[in-house]
C-alpha cells in the first residue's frame, strides 16, 4: 500500500496547522460554495453570542488580534491591520454586499458579506477579500494562472454589538490568498436568529435596531519558500524549484527517492550516461532505461514516468504495486549497472562512487596473534534501538567484544586465548550511503516491528574516529549531508519520499514522487528524526473558555522518519556534486528524437486516418477466384492472390469522383460499370443490396457509409459491369419484379467452386427456366443435367426445387445460386465432396495444421523416445526433424490424422503418435486423449482473446507438436504420470522428470522406473557433451517432500495412489554415489577434520566404522522463519569427531552454490520436532549479519558486486552478527573448534530433559514428537530469489532480469 501518512501531512502542514489555531466553538470546515471560497464555522448546535471573560473588545484592536490572530513562532509577520464596517441597515443589504476596501501589507482587502446565506439559508456568510493593487480595478487582470501573485495571511472576521464592543461572535482561519482563490471566509458564519436574539437580559443582541458593526483583522504573513499553505492544485515543480518530479506507479515510491538522490550524484550521473548504449534494446536495458530517466529528470517540465525503467527490470505490472526495500533494491540496481560498466571508460565508477573498506579482526589479549580480514562494502546498516545520535550508532558497530571464559578463541598455535573481536573501516567511500535499521525482529511479539525511535542526524560529521590507525588521512574525513530517504508508515505499508540538496546551495527540496517542494533546514534536521510528538500548547486565550481540544494529549510516536542518510565527503564534494548539468550522449539524443518524429508521424496518420475511410470494392473476377461463401472475404481472410480493390479516400469525396478514379484502376469507361452498396444480413452473409444509380452519385463516401455500411469500419462496394443480361435503362433503379442474382458451378473431382457471372430473374421465372443460362455460363452440354443448390448461410445449402418460382423460392438481389452436374447415389461415393453442401462444410470447417516434434525434454515419460524401435525398424531415425502441413476440416477424426501423419513419418504403427496442444503463445500443453470421437478440432487451440493467423489462402493455421512413442498410446493412457525432482551429486544438478508407472501398485514400480528414467537422462547429458560412454552407476534414494520439508523415505512398499498428489507432496529422488564413503569423506577431511580425541588421523578401518557410526539430518531452506521454507530439502550425512569446517567443506559441495550466496547463507540447528526459530542454535551466520532473526534480514554492510576484486585475507573466523544475533540464542564464535555430531547430541539431551520438566513426566522421552529423522535438521536461511510472489511486500526479493 502506497499513501500519505497523518504525519507526514502533518509535516508538511504545521505551519498551517499553528497559524489557524481554531477554537472549539467555532470549528472551521471547508464550505461546498462554489463561490466565494469558504470555510464553515459549523458549531454543534450555534449558541446566541455571550459577553466573554476578560472583557475583550473588537476596538481594542491590538489586544483584540493578539487574543484571536494568533501568530505561530515558525511565522514571520510581513504587516497587520484591521477594519471596521459599520451597518446602520441590515434589513435592507442586497444580496451581496461588500465593504470598503483597506490596505494591510501592500494589499488591499474588503469584506463580503451575505446577509441572508451563500447557498446556505437561514445563516449568514461572511469572508474577506484580498485585492492586490494591479488587480483591484479589473480581477480578471489576474487571472492569468494561479500563482500569478499569492498572499497569506491569518484573518478574524467578528461581528458585534454597535453600541457595545464587548459582545461579539468570532471566527479565524488562514488562508493562500490567489487569484484562484481571492476569497474566504465562512459559509455558515453565524445562524441569522443568534444575530437577532439577545443571549440574556443582560446581553444585546448583535444586530439591535438594525445596526451592527463587522470587523476584519488581517495579519500578513512571509511566505519565504513561496509553498506555504498552498493546495498544489495545478503546481509546476519546474517552474517553482527547477526540478521535476518521478510519476508513482502504484508503490514505487521507495525506488523514486532513490533515483532523485542517484541523479542529484552528478559523478554518477555522468558515468550512467558514459556506458555505451547505442546498440541496447529499450525494452530490456537497464542503462539505457535509466539513462532516458535521468536525461527527462534534467530537460522535462513535467513528473516523468519511469515506467520504461521497471519494464527494463523484467517487471511485470504486479511488481510496480508491490512495495521493496530501499536498500535491497539500491544493492541490486548498483549490481546491474557494475555489470554493464565492465569493460567499458567507466569500468568501476560504482565502486568509486560507493565502495569503502572494513576490517573485522579478532585480536588476542596474552599473546601477538591476530586474525583479519578486509572486505568491500557499500552502504552500512546502522542500529537505531539504543543509539540517541548517528555517532551513537557508529560507536555501536564499531563495538569491541571480549571474548573470554568459555567463549575463548581459538588461536593457531597458541590455542584457547582471550581476545577483542570487532570491526574498524580502513575508509569511507566519497558517498555514504547509511541504511539506519528501522525494521527489527521483535522476540516479544515473534514478528517484525518498526523502530521510531528518536534517532539525530547532524548535518556534518567527523568520521576520522571509526577509522584504523594505518587509514590515510591526508585529508579531512568530514562528511556533509546530501540527502535523507524517509520512511512513512509502518511494517505492513508506508511511503517513501526525499529531502534533497541538489547542488552546492544550502537549499533543500521535497521529492514526494511527481512534486517537488523546497523546504527549510530545520525541517529536515528536526522532523524525520523519530521519536514522539509533544503534546500541544493550550490556546493563549480562550474567550468562551477551555474545551475538549484544549487539554493536553498524551505523546504518539512519529511515524514518518529517516530511513536512509546519504552524506558527501566535504573534501570531494565539488567533484562528486559536478556544478552543471551533466553532457547528455549524442546517441541518446538522436534516439529520444527519432521517438519524438515517430509520435509526429503517428499523430499526423491518426489525424489523416480521422479525415479519410478505406473503401473496398469487389468485382467479378473476385467472384469468380473466391472459394468460400458469399461474393469474398471483405476482412483479413481473403487470399491475397485474389485481392480487392481497398484504397483510403477522403471523407467528403463524391461517388461521381469515386467512381472516375475506380474506372481509372480498372482501366474502364465509368459508363462500363455501377456500384452496387453492400448489406450485412440478418444470417451473417454480406450480399448485394441496391446500384447506387444517379441521385446517389452527389452524396459523398462517409454519407453512403453512415447510410449503407455503418456495422462495418469501411464501405464497401459492388462493381457490376455492363451486360447483355443488364436492363436497359443501365443507370436507372432495377424493378421490383427483378432480381440480381449470382451463379457459382462446383466440380466435385476437382473439389472447387468457380464464379461464372450474374444475371437477373423474375419472380415469376421458375428455377428450370435458368438452367439454359447456367448450363450457358459452365459451358456445359444442353442435355446435362444439373442440380440447383442456394448459399443460404455457410452450413445451410438448400436444394432447389426446379419447378419452384423464384418468388416462391424467395430468391432476392444478392442471393447466390451454385450448381453442379447431378450425381446418382452410386456416384457420390467416388468423390470426398460429392455435393455442394459437403463442399461448404469443408471449407466452413477448413484448417491448415502444421505438425512439429514436441522439443527433447529430459523430463518425458519413459516410452517416449525417438530413436525407438519402431523408428529403428523403419529406418526413420531423423524423421522427427519434419513438420508436414495438413490443410483438411477440423471435424478429421483423430486415427485419420494420426494415419496420416504416420505415413508422412514413414511409420507403420499410428499408435505410437501423440498430440500435444499448443498455446498461442506456441507453448506446449497437454496431450490430446485419444477416444473414438475426438477430431482435429480437439487438438487445435482456442482462446477467447485471440484469433488464429490466415494463410495466403485466407484458411486459419494452427499448430499441433506431435511426439512418437516406443510403445502404442493405448497402454500409456492406462498408466499414471508422476512428477519427480532428480537432484545430482550438487543440488545444482537438479531436473524435472515425468514418470509414467501403473495406477495400482506398489512404489517399487515407481522406484524402478525412476532409475530407467534418470539413465536416459544422464545419457542424454553426456551425449550432449559429446561424450558417448555410457553413465556411470550410480545409486538413488527417492523421498517425499511436504511443503518443502522431507516427509519419509521411500522403500518401495508404499502405494501408488498415496504418492506423487500435486500440492500435497512431491517426490525427490537424490543421487547417490556408488563408491566408499572414505573417498567421499577423505576430501573434507584434509584440514585435520576427521580425527580422534588425540588429534590423531584416522585410519581406514577407522573410517569404515566412523562411516557405520554416522547419522543422517533433513537441511532445508527457509527465509525469516523456519514456516517459510523453500527450494528442494535433502538428507545430509553427519559423522561423529567431524569439526565444522569439514562438515562445511561437505555441505557446500552438496549445495554447489556460489561463493556470493554461500557468504549470505545462515545456518541454524534445531532439534527433532522444533517449529520455532528462537529455539534453533546458530551455527554459522551469513555474512554482515544475514542470520535468522536479524532484525531487518539485510546485512549490517553490503557486500560489493560479484565483479568487483576481493583483496587476499588470511582466513578469519570471524561471526558479523548483529546484537540480535545474539539476543535470539547462542551463536558459535569459533566454528573451527564447532562439532556437529556433539551439537546434535548436546541438543538431544537439552529437548529431552525440556520435555521432561513440561510434562513433569520421567519417562517423557516417550512422549516426545515423532516429527523428521531423528537427529533434527539443519536449516540454512536465505532469501528464495526464485519465487516469483511473496505474501508481504518487505519479505519480497527484488530481481533485475536484464
Amino acid at each position: 500500500m502506497d499513501y500519505n501518512s497523518e504525519a507526514e501531512l502533518e509535516a508538511l502542514s504545521h505551519v498551517a496547522r499553528d497559524a489557524s489555531a481554531p477554537r472549539e466553538d467555532s470549528a472551521i470546515t471547508p464550505a461546498a460554495s462554489p463561490s466565494p471560497s469558504a470555510m464553515d464555522d459549523g458549531p454543534h448546535g450555534d449558541v446566541a453570542p455571550t459577553k466573554p471573560s476578560g472583557n475583550l473588545s473588537t476596538l481594542r484592536e491590538e489586544e483584540f488580534m493578539a487574543a484571536n490572530t494568533v501568530l505561530s513562532p515558525k511565522l514571520e509577520e510581513e504587516g497587520h491591520g484591521y477594519f471596521h464596517w459599520e451597518i446602520d441597515n441590515w434589513m435592507t443589504l442586497p444580496e451581496r454586499a461588500v465593504s470598503q476596501t483597506f490596505t494591510v501589507a501592500g494589499h488591499d482587502w474588503d469584506i463580503l458579506l451575505f446577509p441572508r446565506g451563500n447557498q446556505a439559508s437561514e445563516t449568514v456568510s461572511l469572508y474577506i477579500e484580498c485585492k492586490p493593487k494591479e488587480v483591484k480595478d479589473d480581477k480578471e487582470a489576474g487571472s492569468g494562472g494561479p500563482d500569478e501573485w499569492h498572499s497569506c495571511a491569518l484573518f478574524t472576521l467578528a461581528v458585534s454589538n454597535m453600541d457595545d464592543p464587548e459582545v461579539f461572535k468570532v471566527n479565524s482561519a488562514s488562508h493562500r490568498f490567489t487569484a484562484e482563490e481571492t476569497d474566504w471566509g465562512f459559509t455558515r458564519f453565524s445562524d441569522i436568529r443568534h444575530l437577532l436574539t439577545p443571549a440574556d437580559e443582560d446581553t444585546p443582541a448583535l444586530i439591535a435596531n438594525r445596526r451592527v458593526r463587522i470587523s476584519a483583522y488581517v495579519r500578513v504573513v512571509k511566505d519565504p519558500l513561496g509553498v506555504l499553505w498552498h493546495n498544489f492544485h495545478n503546481y509546476n515543480s519546474r517552474k517553482h524549484t527547477g526540478y521535476v518530479g518521478l510519476r508513482n506507479q502504484g508503490a514505487t515510491c521507495y525506488m523514486n527517492s532513490l533515483l532523485q538522490s542517484l541523479y542529484f550524484t552528478n559523478e554518477f550521473r555522468n558515468a550512467v550516461y558514459q556506458i555505451p548504449t547505442e546498440a541496447d534494446d529499450p525494452k530490456k536495458s537497464v542503462a539505457l532505461a535509466l539513462q532516458r530517466v535521468f536525461h527527462s529528470l534534467q530537460v522535462s517540465n513535467d513528473a516523468v514516468d519511469t515506467t520504461e525503467l521497471t519494464k527494463s527490470f523484467g517487471w511485470d505490472s504486479l511488481e510496480s504495486f508491490m512495495q521493496h526495500d530501499v536498500q535491497e533494491f539500491n544493492r541490486v540496481l548498483q549490481d546491474n549497472l557494475e555489470t554493464k560498466m565492465k569493460g567499458t571508460v567507466v569500468d568501476g565508477a560504482v565502486a568509486k562512487l560507493f565502495e569503502g573498506k572494513m576490517k573485522s579482526y579478532i585480536r588476542c589479549v596474552n599473546v601477538d596473534y591476530e586474525s583479519s580480514r578486509v572486505e568491500n562494502y557499500y552502504d552500512i546498516s546502522l542500529n537505531v534501538k539504543g543509539c540517541n545520535t548517528l555517532r551513537d550508532s557508529f560507536a555501536n558497530y564499531c563495538e569491541v567484544e571480549t571474548l573470554n571464559g568459555e567463549n575463548k578463541y581459538q588461536a593457531e598455535g597458541f590455542g584457547l586465548q582471550d581476545a577483542k573481536k570487532g570491526v574498524i573501516f580502513e575508509s569511507f567511500p566519497p558517498v555514504l550511503q547509511l541504511q539506519l535499521k528501522r525494521f527489527e525482529y521483535d522476540f516479544r511479539r515473534d514478528a517484525m516491528v518498526k523502530i521510531n525511535d528518536r534517532h539525530e542526524f547532524p548535518p556534518t560529521i567527523d568520521l576520522g574516529e571509526f577509522l584504523s590507525d594505518d587509514a590515510d588521512r591526508s585529508q579531512s574525513w568530514n562528511y556533509v549531508l546530501h540527502g535523507v530517504l524517509v520512511h512513512s508508515g509502518d511494517l505492513h505499508g508506508g511511503h517513501y519520499f526525499g529531502l534533497l540538496r541538489p547542488n552546492l546551495e544550502e537549499k533543500w527540496y521535497r521529492f514526494d514522487d511527481d512534486r517537488v517542494v523546497p523546504i527549510c533546514a530545520s525541517e529536515v534536521f528536526e522532523e524525520f528524526y523519530g521519536g514522539d510528538f509533544g503534546p500541544p500548547q493550550p490556546h493563549q486565550h480562550q474567550p468562551l473558555g477551555t474545551t475538549a481540544r484544549d487539554r493536553p494529549r498524551p505523546a504518539s510516536k512519529r511515524f514518518t522518519n529517516a530511513y536512509m542518510l546519504v552524506y558527501i565527503r566535504e573534501a570531494l564534494r565539488d567533484s562528486v556534486l559536478c556544478p552543471g548539468d551533466a553532457p547528455i550522449p549524442q546517441h541518446l539524443l538522436q534516439r529520444i528524437q527519432d521517438e519524438k518524429d515517430e509520435v509526429a508521424r503517428k499523430q499526423r496518420e491518426k489525424l489523416e486516418l480521422a479525415s479519410t475511410l478505406i473503401v473496398k470494392v469487389v468485382g467479378d473476377d473476385n467472384f469468380e477466384q473466391h472459394q468460400g461463401f458469399d461474393l469474398c472475404y471483405f476482412e483479413q481472410r481473403q487470399p491475397a492472390s485474389n485481392a480487392l480493390f481497398c484504397e483510403r479516400m477522403p471523407r467528403a469525396m463524391t461517388l461521381a469522383k469515386f467512381k472516375a478514379t475506380y474506372a481509372d484502376y480498372i482501366g474502364r469507361s465509368v459508363d462500363d460499370f455501377r456500384l452496387w452498396s453492400m448489406v450485412g444480413r440478418v444470417n451473417k452473409t454480406i450480399r448485394c443490396d441496391a446500384p447506387l444509380v444517379a441521385e446517389s452519385l452527389s452524396m459523398t463516401l462517409m454519407q453512403l457509409k453512415e447510410n449503407k455500411s455503418g456495422k462495418w469500419p469501411e464501405l464497401r462496394l459492388y462493381c457490376e459491369m455492363r451486360s447483355d443480361d443488364v436492363p436497359d435503362d443501365f443507370d436507372a433503379k432495377i424493378p421490383s419484379e427483378l432480381s440480381l442474382v449470382h451463379m457459382r458451378f462446383y466440380d466435385p473431382s476437382r473439389q472447387l467452386v468457380t464464379g461464372v457471372g450474374h444475371t437477373y430473374v423474375h419472380a415469376n421465372q421458375t428455377v428450370r427456366d435458368l438452367m439454359p443460362r447456367l448450363r450457358e455460363a459452365a459451358v456445359l452440354s444442353p442435355d446435362t443435367p444439373i442440380t440447383v443448390f442456394e448459399e443460404v448461410k455457410p452450413l445451410l445449402i438448400d436444394l432447389m426445387d426446379p419447378s419452384s418460382t423464384f418468388r416462391k423460392a424467395e430468391i432476392a438481389t444478392g442471393d447466390i445460386i451454385c450448381f453442379q452436374v447431378s450425381l446418382e447415389a452410386e456416384q457420390q461415393g467416388n468423390y470426398r465432396l460429392p455435393t455442394v453442401a459437403d463442399y461448404f462444410d469443408d471449407m466452413h470447417h477448413r484448417v491448415c495444421v502444421r505438425f512439429v516434434p514436441a522439443p527433447a525434454r529430459s523430463d518425458v515419460d519413459n516410452f517416449s523416445n525417438g530413436n525407438g524401435d519402431d523408428a529403428a525398424d523403419d529406418g526413420t531415425a531423423g524423421a522427427e526433424t519434419l513438420s508436414p502441413v495438413l490443410h483438411v476440416s477440423s471435424k478429421s477424426l483423430y486415427d485419420d490424422v494420426s494415419y496420416w501423419l504416420a505415413e508422412q513419418l514413414g511409420m507403420r504403427d499410428p499408435l505410437k503418435l501423440r498430440f500435444y496442444n499448443v498455446a498461442p503463445t506456441g507453448q506446449q500443453r497437454s496431450a490430446v486423449r485419444r477416444t473414438p470421437t475426438t477430431t482435429l478440432g480437439d487438438m487445435l487451440s482456442n482462446s477467447l482473446y485471440s484469433q488464429p493467423p490466415l494463410n495466403s489462402l485466407g484458411v486459419p493455421e494452427y499448430t499441433v507438436m506431435y511426439e512418437r512413442l516406443e510403445v502404442d498410446i493405448l497402454q500409456i493412457e492406462s498408466m499414471r504420470g508422476i512428477r519427480v525432482t532428480y537432484v545430482g551429486k550438487s543440488m545444482k544438478d537438479e531436473l524435472q522428470l515425468e514418470v509414467l508407472v501403473p495406477k495400482a501398485g506398489p512404489a517399487q514400480k515407481l522406484i524402478e522406473a525412476t532409475y530407467s528414467k534418470v539413465e536416459n537422462a544422464l545419457r542424454s547429458v553426456t551425449q550432449r557433451n559429446g561424450d558417448g560412454a555410457p553413465p556411470k552407476a550410480f545409486n538413488l534414494r527417492l523421498y517425499t517432500v511436504a511443503s518443502h520439508r522431507v516427509d519419509r523415505v521411500l522403500d518401495g512398499s508404499e502405494r501408488m495412489s498415496e504418492l506423487g498428489n500435486p500440492g500435497v507432496s512431491d517426490i525427490v529422488a537424490e543421487y547417490q554415489s556408488p563408491e566408499s564413503n572414505l573417498d567421499v569423506i577423505a576430501p573434507a577431511a584434509t584440514a585435520a577434520a576427521v580425527q580422534e580425541d588425540d588429534g590423531s588421523r584416522m585410519d581406514t578401518d577407522d573410517v569404515v566404522v566412523f562411516e557405520k557410526s554416522c547419522t543422517e539430518i533433513e537441511v532445508f531452506h527457509f527465509y525469516r522463519e523456519l514456516n517459510h521454507a523453500h527450494s528442494v530439502p535433502f538428507l545430509f550425512k553427519v559423522y561423529p569427531g567431524e569439526l565444522w569446517p569439514a562438515t562445511w567443506a561437505r555441505l557446500e559441495r552438496k549445495l554447489g552454490l556460489g561463493e556470493k550466496e554461500l557468504k549470505n547463507l545462515g545456518v541454524v540447528y534445531g532439534a527433532q520436532g522444533v517449529q520455532e526459530l528462537r529455539r534453533c542454535r546458530v551455527i554459522q551466520d551469513g555474512e554482515g549479519g544475514a542470520s535468522p532473526g536479524s532484525g531487518q534480514g539485510t546485512p549490517s554492510v553490503t557486500p560489493p558486486p560479484p565483479q568487483a576484486q576481493q583483496p587476499s585475507a588470511e582466513d578469519v573466523e570471524v561471526d558479523d552478527g548483529t546484537p540480535s544475533d545474539r539476543e535470539m540464542t547462542t551463536a558459535v564464535d569459533n566454528n573451527s573448534t564447532l562439532c556437529l555430531w556433539d551439537v546434535i547430541q548436546q541438543t538431544r539431551v537439552e529437548e529431552q530433559q525440556r520435555l521432561r520438566m513440561m510434562e513433569d513426566d520421567p519417562n517423557g522421552l516417550a512422549q516426545m514428537p515423532a516429527m523428521g529423522p531423528p537427529a533434527g535438521f539443519l536449516g540454512l536461511h536465505h532469501i528464495d530469489r526464485s519465487s516469483r510472489h511473496r505474501g508481504a511486500h518487505h519479505e519480497r526479493a527484488i530481481r533485475i532480469l536484464n
